[in-house]
């Protein structure tokens, strides 16, 4: 299971791909990667236990990132008809395909056999926690670093940023 961090990186990496370059749409799709991980709010809000619905209810199953790429398709045509324009597939695919992408990265990074160590985080006292997350989080910037570096490199030049 990645950290919030590997969602991040991840997210930011896959957004620049797609031609994001302005901070906030770039901000908004990190959030769209992590968006998954709001079953711990909701295990907190419903059962007082933070890790009691991690991984247990619909935002980390394979349908999930197709509902929040429909979800934005439709928001998106829904700004188009309120100003009164017929939507067009080309301004809406794109925004559906890519939150598609990010929310479906944060489910698929989930399931990588990556040596994190989680055992016993729900006994952990908070000093044991912040140590394992923190080594997880550099298994993250490694991996996740290391491949969004070969992605923003091409023949040896550094792409613009």
């Amino acid at each position: 299971m990645a950290t919030p961090l590997g969602h991040s990186i991840v997210g930011y990496t896959l957004a620049r791909a797609a031609g994001v370059r302005q901070p906030a749409a770039l901000g908004v799709a990190i959030m769209t990667a992590s968006l998954p991980d709001v079953d711990f709010l909701l295990g907190y809000v419903t059962q007082g236990d933070v890790l009691s619905l991690h991984h247990e209810v619909i935002t980390h199953k394979p349908v999930f990132p197709a509902l929040v790429g429909a979800g934005v398709g439709l928001a998106v045509a829904g700004l188009a008809l309120l100003r009164g324009r017929t939507p067009r597939a080309r301004e809406v695919l794109p925004p559906a395909a890519l939150a598609t992408a990010l929310v479906g990265s944060h489910v698929l990074m989930d399931r990588l056999p990556l040596p994190y160590d989680a055992s016993g985080l729900r006994s952990a006292g908070f000093a044991e926690v912040i140590v394992s997350q923190a080594w997880n989080a550099v298994i993250d910037m490694a991996f996740y670093g290391t491949i969004a570096s070969l992605i923003f490199e091409r023949n040896g030049k550094r792409i613009e940023a």
